[in-house]
């Protein structure tokens, strides 16, 4: 059923991350500018990142969107059974098309399950 990890997400305060995970032989494949932050999706070693750059954004340890980890995502074969298997809200598509949703773990991170 759980075939990897999909992406990691993390929320960055500039550009100077994209720049890092650049040297670090990340490639950036595509960017999409929001009213409220910025999101570069890089992929490299078979691992997509994704950086929602937020120079706003505050940190707040207890506040779940500090800087740092946002959220894990679990790549799935099949999106409908894995809504079966766990509480899950939402079936959403993503910038390229492809469907997931999320949920929580019992210390309440968010996991992504995404086919």
């Amino acid at each position: 059923m759980i075939q990897g990890i999909h992406h990691i997400s993390i929320i960055a305060s500039s550009e100077y991350s994209v720049h890092y995970y650049n040297r670090l032989g990340f490639e950036e494949i595509k960017r999409i500018n929001r009213d409220y932050d910025t999101v570069v999706i890089l992929s490299g070693y078979g691992i997509e990142l994704l950086l929602f750059i937020d120079p706003k954004h505050t940190y707040v340890p207890s506040d779940s969107e500090y800087y740092g980890i946002r959220h894990i995502a679990l790549k799935v074969d099949n999106i409908e059974k894995i809504t079966e298997e766990f509480e899950c809200g939402p079936i959403l598509e993503d910038w390229f098309g492809k469907s997931y949703c999320f949920t929580q773990s019992p210390d309440g991170l968010s996991i992504e399950f995404h086919e």
